[in-house]
């Protein structure tokens, strides 16, 4: 097992990880969590073999409960906290009890935001077993879910107590589905660490085969070294660190209006060639910088575009971007909406306040949906 300590804003957070460690990570999470009371394991149902397993051996050191959700978007609301609060209530938690995540980001949140309210906040941990958990959304205290006018508009700031991934975890997936979820990886390529592309290409190229836990050990890095210096100095991701939100804009849109049928990471890359098309008619990309997007973005091997896009409510996208929950950072008109855009790899374009941000007009963010969408 390894540690690494991931320092957002003051105070660093410990993140355990490794391969077969189940036994050091609750070794781990025993010595972080010391002297609670008892604990609930929030896990996604899809994996219910690995949360049992470690159930079970935190049990033999104590108290343990466990609540199994479906981890699915259209169940990440207010009442499935809700669910998860009673559920803690009714087995008599108290204030120095802990909460674990055990799942991907919809997991996380549900159960960090739980974590959060409950009594005022107990501690919590997570456990990631999905590549966008592992590589980005823990890293981030920000703890959220949907209302019915769009993504992530009800939540609030969590810091972890601590961070535990048994690697071996995430190669459970499928490989479409775990390559899916780097686009957050590619992400960060394209807005903060272009040194590591060629890292991050051999690493895609590498999963499923003998050399893939060295090449999730490397994209295990390059989320960290993307994120960790901008969140050390923004932990709230309110200024230089919105820059993580490129993609964002319309990844969120399509991932919503798609109920979850479209995933977190298949959804953000559409939405990073979406913002590099915007990019393109503001006149701040020219076509190579366009080309050079789609080029890495067809990495993940995603499905025909016209078959994932063309067939969403695009009159819905247009409701779901307009309530996109960033507004407020930057002046934005009615019918414009607020996006990270970028003028070159690692080159975000700022607004007057300095912030990584564009008000862009809603017509234009829709034509640009409907030129990836015919691609």
């Amino acid at each position: 097992m390894f540690e690494r300590s991931v320092v957002v804003g003051d105070e660093p957070i410990p993140y355990y990880y490794g391969f077969g460690c189940a036994d050091d990570l609750v070794n781990a999470l025993a010595a972080e969590l010391k002297n609670a009371d008892a604990g609930l394991l929030i896990a996604d149902r899809a994996v219910a073999p690995f949360a049992e397993d470690i159930l079970g051996r935190l049990a033999e050191s104590m108290t343990m409960h466990v609540y199994f959700l479906d981890a699915e978007e259209r169940n990440k609301t207010l009442g499935a906290v809700q669910s998860v609060i009673d559920f803690a209530v009714d087995r008599r938690l108290t204030r120095d009890s802990f909460f674990l995540a055990m799942g991907g980001g919809l997991t996380g949140n549900i159960a960090g935001l739980a974590a959060s309210l409950i009594y005022r906040g107990v501690r919590f941990a997570h456990l990631p077993t999905t590549s966008v958990a592992a590589f980005d959304s823990v890293l981030s205290l920000k703890q959220a879910v949907n209302l019915p006018r769009g993504k992530n508009l009800c939540g609030c700031y969590a810091r972890p107590t601590a961070i535990a991934c048994d690697l071996g975890w995430l190669t459970t997936a499928p490989r479409s589905g775990l390559v899916n979820g780097l686009a957050e990886m590619v992400k960060n390529v394209l807005i903060a660490t272009p040194e590591h592309e060629t890292l991050l290409l051999r690493s895609l190229s590498q999963l499923g085969e003998e050399a893939a836990p060295d090449a999730l050990l490397s994209l295990m890095h390059i989320g960290i070294d993307a994120k960790e210096p901008l969140l050390r100095a923004d932990p709230k991701e309110r200024r230089e660190a919105l820059i993580f939100e490129y993609g964002h804009t319309a990844g969120h849109s399509i991932e919503f209006v798609s109920q979850g049928v479209i995933c977190h990471g298949e959804a953000v890359a559409w939405g990073m060639l979406v913002a590099a098309e915007v990019s393109r008619s503001l006149g701040y990309l020219d076509e190579a910088e366009v080309a050079h997007h789609r080029e890495i973005v067809a990495h993940l091997g995603l499905p025909d575009p016209r078959s994932r896009l063309g067939g969403l409510d695009f009159a819905r996208l247009r409701q779901v971007l307009a309530a996109d929950n960033k507004r407020g950072y930057v002046q934005c008109a009615p019918d414009e909406v607020p996006m990270v855009l970028l003028k070159g790899v690692a080159e975000p374009v700022l607004a007057v306040s300095g912030h990584p941000l564009v008000a862009v007009p809603l017509d234009t963010v829709m034509t640009a949906l409907s030129t990836v969408a015919a691609l």
